[in-house]
């Protein structure tokens, strides 16, 4: 019975081994999952502050074609005036409206070309993503094939495991079991001369 608790312990530890080998990514997996990681978060903290600069841009050429709209009506109402002071109040609404557009026009101006740098920086990561992607796809598909012969070799030895523990005692299979959970794994230790068994 011994000797079955011996080899039943020798597939458990094989299974052992080849269930912590599953964890042992390879580095160069690790590297381009986190290479893919840190471009997607550089991306996506780009494109934010892209949309938000593209959001100004596009609230200030709507008021600038509003106060365009203005300008026009208020020159076309001074033209048309009945009186001079009635003229004279359209031509200052115009200048305001003016003033106002070439303030806005001065401001969009920046806007539009920071636009135009984050697109280009946009344009880049998104290149640099799609660069990465065949290599990335290729090492998770030989990760996937790796770990899928692991889980297949565990099953050829575990199915031997349970024909094995099958003739042993469903007690001392507990014991064992027991065991093993609270020693790491190992339950049958050999005893040299000298030497006595310590639990």
């Amino acid at each position: 019975m011994l000797d079955l608790l011996r080899r039943l312990q020798t597939f458990d530890l094989d299974i052992d081994v080849l269930e912590d080998e599953k964890g042992n990514t390879p580095e160069a997996l690790n590297e381009a999952r986190q290479k893919h990681h840190e471009l997607e978060q550089q991306l996506a903290r780009v494109s934010e502050r892209h949309a938000a600069v593209h959001s100004n841009v596009r609230d200030n050429e709507l008021e600038l074609a509003n106060l365009g709209g203005l300008k026009d009506a208020a020159a076309k109402a001074a033209f048309e005036a009945s009186s001079s002071k009635e003229a004279s109040q359209y031509q200052n609404q115009e200048l305001q409206f003016t003033t106002r557009l070439q303030e806005l026009e001065e401001d969009t101006l920046p806007l539009m070309e920071r636009l135009e740098v984050l697109e280009q920086n946009v344009n880049a990561l998104k290149e640099e993503v799609a660069e990465l992607a065949p290599e990335l796809v290729e090492l998770e598909q030989q990760e996937q094939a790796r770990i899928q012969a692991l889980v297949d070799k565990q099953a050829g030895i575990s199915g031997e495991r349970n024909t094995l523990a099958s003739d042993v005692k469903p007690s001392l299979l507990r014991q064992y079991d027991q065991i093993r959970g609270a020693k790491r794994g190992v339950a049958i230790v050999p005893i040299t001369s000298g030497q006595t068994c310590g639990g």
